[in-house]
């Protein structure tokens, strides 16, 4: 199909063979923020968040949000709704997964303490946003399943990122080190910073590695960061940015040469998103990296890079067509016949937000 490019010079177009499938809708709820990972033959397992829907507006914090976790046992196929897992009652937001291996599921879990409106002065848990229920960043935490995530054992949480807000799923490193980036103020700073934490030992213990990138009040603030590990010590990170200077919605990267320890003076990428990125290493050695737009033209996009996330690709892939903007939070996995399977969450036809999948073949 011939490309197509919008008035500001975006061009993108239909991703190759692409299907579509809906994972997991609720006409009571609003369901978002999906992540998914592979374990062993064809079975997945995808950890998205739950809470009521409401009437008017978008609630992306509500008293009575989990974590509701499904599998499928046919390479996403077809999901076994009905025996689903939940997790992290009364302020769960997101859980990035990553499989470690021996029945072992890890997670980085973005929590909050959520109360009703009439309860935030009792509580003493603020009320910044109108649309939102009073909320506050209880931080990062670490939390693992032994049994491929039928269960979740509280004591098996770990608080690794006080008060910082996880959002990217975990990464393991050639040598075994797990790697969890997170964001928010550092001390009283008011501008938001992404900071990465290192785990040696499969998750038991963890320490602040480095400062990724700083936000800085003549600056801007570094939102949601993603690390992809390029090569041992070598590693790409991405960052959704608000820069009250520059163009909105723009994807910034930087680098590392030493594991993480020291990083690159962050810069801009052409990638116009407003939500976070995400990003998967292919087996060819290509990175994919798959994105909301929370602009026109909205929807589901992927670009490739061929060296490593110096460039993208000058075409991006739609691989599905959106209402609007709230939608986004994709996470992918490539499947053994090569193809990509890439999750986010959307509107359907009736106006309910749920879980979305798309199947795709590489260009």
């Amino acid at each position: 199909m011939p490309t197509k490019e919008d008035r500001a010079g975006f061009s993108y177009q239909p991703a190759p063979k692409s299907r579509q499938t809906q994972i997991f809708y609720d006409s009571a709820s609003y369901s978002a923020f999906p992540h998914i990972t592979r374990l062993e033959g064809n079975e997945m397992l995808i950890a998205f968040r739950q809470a009521p829907r409401e009437k008017e507006g978008v609630r992306h914090t509500h008293p009575r949000s989990v974590i509701t976790l499904i599998r499928s046992y046919d390479n996403g196929q077809s999901w076994e709704k009905e025996s689903a897992t939940q997790v992290a009652a009364g302020g769960g937001q997101e859980l990035g997964l990553i499989y470690l291996g021996k029945g072992k599921v890890g997670g980085a879990l973005a929590a909050h303490e959520v109360v009703p409106n009439n309860e935030a002065k009792r509580s003493g848990i603020p009320h910044h946003h109108p649309s939102e229920s009073p909320f506050s960043n209880v931080g990062g935490l670490w939390c693992w399943s032994d049994n491929y995530g039928l269960t979740w054992r509280v004591e098996n949480t770990l608080l690794f990122a006080d008060k910082m807000q996880a959002c990217a799923p975990p990464l393991q490193c050639a040598d075994g080190t797990l790697l969890i980036p997170v964001y928010g103020g550092i001390g009283r700073a008011t501008r938001s910073s992404a900071v990465l934490h290192r785990s040696g030992d499969g998750g038991q213990t963890w320490t602040e590695l480095a400062v990724m990138a700083r936000g800085r009040p003549q600056t801007r603030d570094y939102h949601e960061p993603v690390v992809l590990e390029l090569e041992p010590g070598h590693l790409l990170g991405l960052h959704r940015v608000a820069d009250p200077k520059g163009p909105r919605g723009l994807i910034w990267r930087n680098e590392s040469l030493d594991s993480g320890q020291t990083w690159t003076t962050p810069q801009r990428t052409r990638i116009r998103s407003g939500a976070c990125p995400r990003l998967l290493k292919l087996r060819d050695g290509r990175l994919l990296l798959t994105y909301g737009r929370r602009f026109e033209p909205f929807g589901i996009y992927a670009s490739l890079s061929e060296d490593n996330g110096q460039t993208w690709s000058e075409t991006s892939w739609l691989l599905r067509q959106t209402r609007d903007g709230d939608q986004g939070y994709t996470s992918s996995v490539e499947l053994d016949d090569g193809r990509i399977f890439t999750t986010s969450y959307a509107k359907n036809n009736r106006g309910i937000t749920g879980i979305t999948g798309t199947f795709w073949d590489l260009p």
